[in-house]
């Protein structure tokens, strides 16, 4: 492998540059003309054997590492401005896979629009270890997890469940809905699915709660099943509740008010999945009957 002064040098021509950089890839830190009243900011990491086997191709670990930020500033209505890109791979890697992970990275932002200005990297003898932060900017307001309200329908931009097949590695952050969802009087809380539905659901309710503990009831029926959690062992829809990696966007809407015509949501999405309600815990309606759900999915054991 290449060593980390020969590839710096090389990726100051490999990534686009910008008109806003003031000092790009190459120095200690990155400077950037600042372009908008507020910044959003967020960072993840994905790490080989947790969010991909070894076996994944390059360019997809690269691409995801890029988009699963992008999703939490969807999630926000924000759109995306500025990456910092650190990578920590396993010592010996081939100049050619790690080049790979960086086209991904590189194709990632290109699709979003948003340019990579730093960052570093770092030998181990550990596992691939690749985090992005993502810095960008809400052009309306600030959509948080903690709006929702009693009576509020529960909805989500597209299918669950299944992921492991390869979603996870291929989604594309939803920016255009949620900057668009944030324009909606009718929308008060959002989020982005990471962790499952029934988990990421269960937080959203928590952070809305203010003296009462917010329940959800959601409609068997209405939960939209990815083909590939038909694929799978066990029932369709206990992966669409739980499997996590999704990625598509929660949110709460005011009953009985509707959003705009038009806009890049689809009819479906626009069908309420469940409802808020005042009594606490998860709850699923099926077949006429009604039972508890556990607030499962994907938790890191810490």
């Amino acid at each position: 492998m290449a060593t980390e002064r020969e590839l710096t040098a090389k990726l100051q021509s490999f990534f686009p540059q910008h008109r806003d950089v003031v000092v790009g890839i190459g120095d200690d830190a990155a400077v950037v003309k600042q372009r908008h009243e507020r910044t959003v900011l967020c960072c993840d990491p994905v790490v080989a054997g947790v969010h991909f086997e070894a076996d994944a191709a390059p360019g997809l670990i690269g691409r995801k590492v890029v988009n699963r930020n992008l999703s939490d500033l969807a999630a926000m209505g924000a759109l995306p401005d500025w990456l910092l890109v650190s990578l920590v791979v396993p010592t010996g890697t081939d100049t050619s896979k790690l080049m790979a992970v960086l086209r991904g990275i590189r194709s990632a932002a290109a699709a979003a629009d948003c340019t990579v200005v730093g960052g570093d990297l770092a030998t181990s003898d550990g596992p691939l270890v690749a985090t992005v932060s993502a810095y960008g900017h809400c052009p309306g307001r600030v959509l948080q997890r903690s709006g929702a309200k009693n009576g509020d329908t529960l909805h989500v931009t597209g299918s669950l469940g299944g992921s492991i097949l390869g979603h996870h590695l291929r989604f594309q952050p939803a920016l255009a809905e949620g900057v668009w969802l944030a324009r909606q009087d009718a929308v008060r809380a959002a989020m982005d699915v990471t962790d499952g539905l029934l988990l990421d659901l269960a937080t959203l309710l928590r952070a809305s709660s203010n003296q009462k503990q917010l329940g959800a009831e959601l409609f068997a029926e209405r939960i939209p099943i990815r083909p590939a959690a038909r694929k799978l062992p066990g029932e369709p829809l206990q992966h669409a509740l739980t499997d996590g990696e999704d990625h598509v966007l929660l949110w709460t809407q005011r009953d009985g008010q509707q959003l705009a015509t038009g806009g890049p949501l689809t009819k479906r999405s626009r069908t309420a999945i469940g409802r808020v309600i005042a009594e606490p815990g998860l709850w699923l309606v099926q077949d006429g009957e009604r039972h508890r759900l556990p607030a499962a999915g994907f938790q890191h054991s810490l």
